[in-house]
């Protein structure tokens, strides 16, 4: 906008800024009157007397477009504007890292992030290297921060003598910092640096911008939530520009003359293609220097410097000499007048940002042109902005209007999907959206400065590491093919690939040694309806009332859950069929049409084209002849189902059922190849669930365990059809994502679970993890490939929410995710951690003894665990990277930590549906209800 009047600034604050000039050119017209024979310019001896004191101002988040200095129009900053009329302003500074952990730490080490070791956002720079507040300890001064000068918390590890109010919007730091520095009585010469959070977020909610007036930067969708918070992004700058002004006039009242005064800003704003990004946005910082009598007054540079050179132009400045093994190389003589060019060329480097942000790239810029290599363009670019959700949220209004409109489609998916490579040429594109690398003209450049960007990562030992949990950009078609095998009741000892050495599960192990174990997977339940409904849903299976096994209509209404799964529910099949798969079930369901529940939706309402299932769901049906070989006939079990029809049955073999599970997916997987259309296939036998049945052969003494490793035998070399139909087939092999897990813990006295404490209906681990093995050598990596991930943590509802972005699927509006999307750590590319916690409330019906009642809750956090009782009681907490027993509760030593999770688990639980746990149902009313399951 182009007014009359500079807007959003007041007489008062121009007055005052004039002064200051004045003054500062007073005190220029004295030195040149009685100061001869003196060559202000030149070095000076380091003592007290000539030294300077140092005052280094740094905002946190501002991108230097949004400043009048910088050339906006449509916000005034007064405060930048009086530091840059009484010394240089660089047009062409940048940080080395556009986040603010790496980018503080190359600051106060003068070393690019992988030589310092703070590469990703929230590390810390290596102990044993010397920070700037050593090179001026050496040289007799006081170095002192106040605010976020390092990455908050990290601040007084850098060695300052003093460092107060660092922590997070701790936004008094500005104003005891300025009373400190009043105070002072010390002889010194005193290194200063104060950081304030602002424009950081979150910004201030009531704002006295006129959002009118406020011109969108080309790069941003415009809608009506981007003007209202680009207004409070405006005035948190307001805020931030005020602060320096203080402590500007602080800095030179207190210490006189002879101080160097810096102002600059960690990086870009928290917008799209600022923070977090290599564009000029997230990298180009705003950079002004005064010192009276040394920096000519409203000078300007052209000259190209990094964060890195900051530490070594301070001690220079101090009097000191210059480690030589720095990245950073001082630009005093640019300060002094005594140069105009700095560095020939940048280079800049981002790693992430926890798992909101995983996108490592690479640039490097020379006078014109800027090259960024992106590592992982196969990585969609997400963070905070796409992410979080609340006052700063506007990327929303974005994305629905990318659904109507190209130019905002085009923005961003700029945005979230990028090349390999990008080349600009900065000169006719300012903005960085014409991307060059594809065109000829540019392909010697492009060789060269890919060469300059390969060689000098090798010089800095840059690894390239992903750090975090990325989210990966859909595929293309064709779309994958999807099986998932969710075995019954079975321990996460029993397969031989995961230490089980009753039986050698040979198929499967040859499943696993081609794909990826996982050895910190988790179901959502530790018994069976429950543990489907969140592998069905992508839920916890408390919202829909599904806390425990469905039985009788009576014993549900008992334990306060429901009779089956709302039909309306979302479920992963139903959206892979409306994505355009076939999906069919076969195998045990035990979600409704058991018992006495014949009214039941049948399995297909739920997303299904095919289904066939045990005596615990309605349609097809395959009912077990239960043959103990002693002479008797067989004996049909059912629980009741034959009776309830909707659907025709067979009879077949207690030890054959899932062989003819199967029959029927292979039946339906070559349907679907035969059509040209992908599919998603259950396949989930009722084995190893009791009874155990296994053929005669593999009997043996007939007692529990026994026959229960016969029947995992059994069933593994039924699954290893299923499974060599897919190898055989090299377009299904290439194209199939194979996924086989337990349901849950099992049966006390049959399989194994050791060393895990708990068996099946319990929440400690024996209970609720489970071995899962994911198999596809066209999808995971091939370097991943017979290796087992025994970091990440998985569940359930994990796989649900990562097989819908390996498919592409869309939930309806309104649809709520438990789980994240951990898709790039199951298919081997990374073994970074979720983002939260995973919760568990226990089955109603178990409920222990009196004496000693069986946990209510649990909740796993990275490596903790804690159970408690619903009330809050009973509090176990045990530390699982060197306990997974379960047998040492630090409740009573690490209390914080107790305290955070039982909150957060106790919250969580308030949140859901009420079932038997929450209105305590007497252990009496229970006892006749376990054996049933």
């Amino acid at each position: 906008m182009h007014n009359s009047e500079p807007p959003f600034v007041n007489s008062a604050t121009f007055l005052k800024s004039s002064c200051f000039l004045a003054k500062m050119k007073l005190k220029h017209l004295v030195a040149s009157l009685f100061v001869t024979g003196l060559d202000l310019f030149a070095p000076f001896a380091a003592s007290h007397a000539s030294q300077p004191h140092i005052v280094v101002f740094l905002s946190d988040d501002h991108t230097l477009t949004d400043s009048s200095v910088y050339g906006a129009t449509d916000i005034v900053t007064p405060g930048m504007q009086r530091v840059a009329d009484s010394g240089m302003t660089f047009q062409r500074a940048f940080v080395a890292s556009p986040s603010c952990a790496p980018s503080r730490a190359a600051l106060l080490t003068g070393l690019m992030p992988a030589g310092n070791g703070a590469e990703a956002n929230h590390a810390r720079p290596r102990k044993e290297i010397k920070k700037l507040p050593a090179y001026l300890h050496e040289l007799g001064y006081e170095v002192v921060a106040f605010g976020k000068v390092g990455h908050y918390a990290q601040t007084p590890e850098y060695g300052f003598d003093l460092a107060r109010h660092f922590t997070y919007h701790d936004d008094v730091a500005v104003g005891e910092a300025i009373k400190w520095l009043n105070q002072r009585e010390s002889d010194k010469p005193l290194c200063l640096f104060v950081g304030t959070n602002w424009p950081h977020v979150p910004w201030p909610q009531v704002t006295d911008i006129d959002s009118a007036k406020i011109e969108i930067p080309s790069t941003h969708v415009h809608t009506p939530q981007t003007r209202r918070a680009r207004a409070r992004y405006y005035q948190a700058i307001h805020t931030m520009d005020d602060e320096l002004g203080r402590v500007f006039d602080a800095a030179y009242e207190k210490l006189g003359d002879n101080t160097l005064f810096i102002h600059t800003s960690d990086h870009g704003a928290q917008w799209p293609f600022a923070k977090w990004n290599l564009y000029d946005e997230g990298i180009r910082t705003p950079l002004i220097a005064a010192w009276p009598e040394k920096i000519k007054v409203g000078a300007q540079t052209e000259a190209m410097v990094s964060w890195v050179d900051l530490l070594p132009t301070l001690v220079e400045a101090a009097g000191g000499t210059i480690d030589q093994t720095l990245d950073g190389r001082s630009f005093l003589p640019v300060l002094l007048g005594d140069a105009q060019t700095h560095r020939q060329e940048i280079y800049t480097t981002h790693s992430g940002d926890g798992n909101f942000n995983v996108y490592p790239s690479r640039s490097l810029r020379d006078e014109q042109f800027k090259y960024i290599r992106n590592l992982h363009p196969e990585f969609r670019f997400e963070s905070h902005v796409t992410k979080l959700r609340g006052k700063e949220d506007y990327w929303l209004s974005w994305v629905a209007k990318a659904e109507k409109n190209q130019h905002a489609a085009a923005k961003v998916k700029r945005y979230q999907q990028r090349p390999a490579e990008e080349l600009y040429d900065l000169a006719a594109d300012p903005h960085e959206t014409n991307n060059l690398a594809g065109d000829p003209a540019q392909a010697e450049r492009l060789a060269d400065m890919r060469e300059k960007l390969t060689a000098w990562l090798g010089k800095q030992g840059d690894q390239r590491t992903t750090y975090g949990m990325p989210t990966l950009v859909p595929r293309s078609d064709p779309r994958p093919n999807i099986i998932t095998v969710f075995i019954d009741d079975m321990g996460w000892t029993d397969l031989s690939c995961f230490g089980g050495t009753e039986v050698e599960t040979t198929k499967i192990d040859q499943l696993a040694s081609q794909g990826l174990r996982f050895t910190n997977f988790y179901v959502n339940s530790p018994i069976c309806s429950p543990s489907r409904t969140a592998l069905t849903t992508g839920q916890y299976p408390a919202r829909h009332r599904i806390t425990s096994f469905l039985a009788e209509r009576q014993m549900n209404k008992i334990r306060g859950i429901a009779n089956w799964l709302d039909v309306t529910a979302v479920t992963l099949p139903r959206l892979m069929a409306q994505a355009g798969y076939r999906a069919g079930h076969f195998g045990k369901w035990h979600m409704g049409g058991q018992r006495d529940v014949g009214e039941a939706p049948s399995i297909t309402k739920y997303g299904f084209d095919a289904s066939l299932t045990n005596f615990e769901g309605l349609g097809p049906r395959v009912l077990p002849l239960c043959d103990a070989h002693d002479g008797q006939p067989p004996k049909r079990y059912d629980l009741g189902s034959a009776a309830l029809g909707r659907g025709p049955i067979e009879w077949v073999d207690r030890s054959q059922v899932t062989a003819r599970y199967v029959e029927r997916a292979i039946e339906f997987i070559d349907a679907s190849e035969a059509e040209g259309k992908p599919f998603f296939v259950n396949v989930w036998p009722d084995d190893v669930h009791s009874p155990f049945f296994p053929p005669e052969a593999k009997r043996g003494d007939a007692t529990k365990k026994t026959l229960y490793y016969g029947v995992l035998k059994t069933m593994d070399a039924q699954l290893g059809k299923l499974f060599d139909r897919i190898r055989s087939d090299d377009k299904l092999r290439n194209n199939t994502l194979i996924l086989l897990c337990s349901d849950n813990g099992p049966e006390p006295g049959a399989g194994s679970s050791h060393p895990l404490r708990g068996a099946k209906g319990l929440l400690y681990e024996g209970g609720i993890r489970s071995p899962l093995i994911v198999w596809g050598p066209g999808n995971v990596a091939s370097s991943a490939a017979g290796s087992s991930n025994d970091t990440t943590i998985v569940s359930s509802v994990d796989l649900v929410a990562s097989l819908m972005s390996l498919s592409n699927l869309s939930p309806p509006k309104g649809y709520h995710s438990d789980g994240e999307d951990l898709l790039a750590a199951l298919l081997g590319i990374s073994q970074a951690q979720r983002s939260g916690s995973l919760f568990w409330r226990r089955p109603p019906d178990r409920p222990g003894r009196k004496a000693h009642p069986n946990p209510d809750l649990a909740v796993r956090d990275g490596p903790w665990k804690l159970l408690c009782q619903i009330d809050g009681s009973a509090v176990q907490l045990y530390n699982l990277e060197n306990d997974i027993r379960e047998k040492r509760n630090l409740a009573g030593d690490r209390k914080q930590i107790a305290q955070r999770l039982k909150r957060a688990v106790l919250e969580w639980n308030e949140s859901l549906p009420q079932d038997g746990v929450s209105s305590h149902v007497d252990n009496a009313k229970q006892k006749h209800l376990v054996p049933g399951e």
